[in-house]
C-alpha cells in the first residue's frame, strides 16, 4: 500500500498503528486491574445489577462498562487484549459519531459541510492525548462516544425531529449516566441549554425545545434509575451514588485534588501536535470569537462551560476532558480553513527528536547513574530508587530511536500535512504503549503474587494484605475469594490469630524488620510475603501514619 493510499485511508492506517497497544499492552495498574476485577467478580458470580470489588459492593461507576467486558470475555474468554480491542472499536466509533456530527452541523444533513468534518475528526483523532487512550481500559472513551450520540440527538431537536431527537438525547445521557454517573449531564446538557445561542429551532421555539430537553434528560434518568434502584434499592442509591458518588466529589473531590488552574496547564500538552503545530493569522482566532458561525457556537456551548466547571471541581485527572476534546479539534478546524492558517511540522518533530534521543539513553543512564550529574543528584536525593533505575534500564533504546526517527521523517518538509502528523501522532501512541509494554510491562505483570495468593486460598490457607488493594490480584489470579484486607495496628494480633498464614503487601512504607518470605517487583517497589509466624518473632513496631493512598477510591 503506498503513502498516497494510506493517507486517504487514514482511518484505517490509525487503527492499524494503535492495534499493537490493544493486543500486547498488559492492564496497568491500578485503575485498569481494578475495573477488570469488577468485571471478573461480575462473571464469576452472575451478579449483573450490583457491581463488586473483593466481594464489596462497588458503586463508584456505573455497569455498562462491566457488562461491555464480559460481552467481550463472552465472545473470547477472560482476557486484556479483547477488552481492548473493544475499547479502541468504541474509539473508532466515535470519529464516525463526530465526523457525522460536524457534517449536519454545517447544512442540517448528513452530507452538509464535508470538508469541515473530515478536518475536524482528522484533529480530534490526531490528538496525542486521544490517540493514547483509545484502548484505554477506563470509563472516558465510551462515555465520549455516548456523549456524541446524545448531541445527535441535540441536532434532532434542532432539525425538528422531536421525537427521534428526545429519544437520541435520552439514550445517549441514559448511557453515559450507565458509564460514569451524572457528569454525562454536563458533558452533554450545557450544548442543549444553551441552545438558543446557535440553534434558530431554539431560539423561535423555545418553550418547546425546553420541554423536550426535559424530557429527554428525564428519559435518559430513568434508563439508569431502572439499574440503580434494581441493584441498590431506594436508600441505597441514595446513600452510596446520589451523597457519596456525586454530592462528595462536586464539593470536596476525595482524591486527586488539584488547583483551579491545573487543567490549563495539562491542557496544550493534551492536545498536541495542533498546539505546536497549528499556525493561523491573528484574524482567524480574532475573527471566530467575535461572529462564531453555527458550528463554532456549537463548539463553544459545549466546550467552554463545562471545562470551566471541571476547573471549578476539586478532583481533577487529564482523561476527564476526553468528552470535550472533540469540540476543540471542531474549534481548531474552522481556525485552519481560514486564509491563511496552515500547520508546521519542526516544532513537533523537534519535541519527537528530543524526546526520543533522551528515551534512547535512559536505559544507560539508569544503568551508570553517576554518569550524569542530575541523574545521580536525584538518586542523591531519594528521587530515583535503586528500584525506578532498575525499571528504566530494561527499557530498550529502539524506541527511543524510533522515535527519532519520526521526528526526522517530519522535518523532511517545513508545510504540515494533517492526515502524516495525526498518523504521527498515533505512532507516538503506539511507540509509548509498547515501551510500556516491553520495559514496565514485567513490572506491573502480578500474576506470580496473584497465582500464590490464589494456591494459598484454594488450600484454604490464611491469607491477607496489608491495607487496601485495590483489587490488583483478583483478575490477574482469577480468584474465587475474596482477599482479606488488615491495617497495620491489625497485623500482630492477625498473625497471632493465624500463625500458619501469609502477609502480602505492594505498600513498603511500613517498617516490617521480619525478612520477606518472597519478594516480587512492581512499578518501582516490591510485593512482599511473609510468614505470619516471622512477623510475630519481630519486635513490636512503631506506628505509622496512616497512607492516603491505602484507601483511595476510583478515579
Amino acid at each position: 500500500m503506498g503513502i498516497e493510499r494510506v493517507l486517504r485511508d487514514w482511518r484505517f492506517a490509525w487503527l492499524l498503528l494503535l492495534l499493537p497497544a490493544a493486543l500486547f499492552l498488559p492492564a496497568l495498574p491500578i485503575d485498569e486491574t481494578r475495573y477488570l476485577s469488577v468485571a471478573w467478580e461480575m462473571r464469576l458470580h452472575g451478579d449483573y445489577l450490583l457491581l463488586h470489588l473483593n466481594g464489596a459492593p462497588y458503586s463508584d461507576k456505573g455497569p455498562l462498562l462491566f457488562w461491555l467486558v464480559n460481552l467481550a470475555w463472552a465472545a473470547a474468554g477472560p482476557s486484556v487484549w479483547i477488552v481492548r480491542l473493544g475499547v479502541l472499536f468504541v474509539s473508532f466509533v466515535s470519529l464516525l459519531l463526530f465526523e457525522r456530527l460536524v457534517r449536519r452541523l454545517g447544512s442540517g444533513s448528513d452530507d452538509g459541510n464535508a470538508a469541515l468534518a473530515r478536518r475536524a475528526t482528522v484533529l480530534f483523532a490526531g490528538i496525542v492525548y486521544v490517540a493514547l487512550f483509545a484502548s484505554a481500559i477506563m470509563f472516558d472513551v465510551l462515555l465520549t462516544a455516548c456523549v456524541l450520540l446524545a448531541l445527535h440527538g441535540v441536532l434532532d431537536l434542532d432539525q425538528q425531529r422531536w421525537p427521534r431527537g428526545i429519544a437520541l438525547f435520552a439514550a445517549g445521557l441514559g448511557l453515559g449516566l450507565l458509564v460514569k454517573g451524572p457528569v454525562v449531564l454536563l458533558d452533554a446538557g450545557t450544548v442543549a441549554l444553551l441552545a438558543p445561542w446557535w440553534s434558530e429551532t431554539a431560539r423561535s421555539a423555545k418553550a418547546k425545545w425546553y420541554g423536550s430537553v426535559l424530557l429527554g434528560m428525564l428519559g435518559g434518568i430513568a434508563i439508569a434509575l431502572v439499574w440503580a434502584l434494581a441493584a441498590y434499592g431506594v436508600q441505597g442509591f441514595w446513600d452510596a451514588i446520589v451523597l457519596r458518588q456525586t454530592v462528595g466529589r462536586v464539593a470536596k473531590s476525595f482524591a486527586h485534588q488539584r488547583p483551579f488552574w491545573w487543567y490549563l496547564m495539562v491542557l496544550p500538552l493534551m492536545v498536541l501536535p495542533w498546539t505546536l503545530a497549528l499556525r493561523a493569522p491573528w484574524r482567524a482566532w480574532r475573527d471566530s470569537l467575535r461572529a462564531p458561525a453555527k458550528t463554532l457556537r456549537f463548539a463553544f456551548a459545549w466546550f467552554v462551560p463545562t471545562f470551566i466547571a471541571f476547573c471549578l471541581v476539586s478532583g481533577k485527572q487529564p482523561h476527564y476532558l476526553l468528552p470535550l476534546l472533540p469540540a476543540l479539534a471542531l474549534y481548531f478546524a474552522h481556525v485552519l480553513g481560514s486564509d491563511g492558517a496552515r500547520l508546521r511540522n519542526r516544532w513537533f518533530a523537534a519535541l519527537l527528536i528530543a524526546a526520543g534521543l533522551g528515551l534512547a539513553a535512559l536505559p544507560h543512564l539508569a544503568a551508570n547513574p553517576a554518569a550524569f550529574a542530575p541523574v545521580a543528584r536525584m538518586v542523591e536525593q531519594g528521587t530515583l530508587t535503586a528500584s525506578s533505575l532498575q525499571v528504566f534500564a530494561g527499557i530498550w533504546p529502539l524506541w527511543g530511536l524510533l522515535a527519532v526517527a519520526l521526528g526526522l521523517w517530519l522535518l523532511r518538509r517545513r508545510d504540515g500535512d494533517a492526515v502524516e502528523l495525526t498518523l504521527a501522532s498515533a505512532a507516538v501512541a503506539m511507540i509509548g504503549t509498547l515501551t510500556l509494554a516491553q520495559g514496565v510491562g514485567p513490572y506491573v505483570d502480578v500474576s506470580v503474587a496473584a497465582a500464590r495468593i490464589k494456591d494459598f486460598q484454594t488450600r484454604g490457607q490464611p491469607i491477607a494484605h496489608l491495607a487496601w488493594h485495590h483489587g490488583l490480584f483478583e483478575f490477574a489470579g482469577r480468584l474465587t475469594q475474596p482477599l482479606e484486607k488488615i491495617n497495620f495496628p491489625q497485623l500482630r494480633t492477625w498473625s497471632a490469630a493465624h500463625p500458619d498464614g501469609e502477609i502480602v503487601t505492594f505498600y513498603s512504607k511500613y517498617p516490617i524488620t521480619a525478612k520477606p518470605s518472597l519478594e516480587l517487583p512492581y512499578r518501582f517497589g516490591r510485593i512482599r510475603f511473609w510468614r505470619a509466624a516471622d512477623i510475630l518473632t519481630m519486635p513490636e513496631p512503631q506506628p505509622v501514619k496512616p497512607d492516603e493512598e491505602d484507601d483511595t477510591p476510583d478515579d
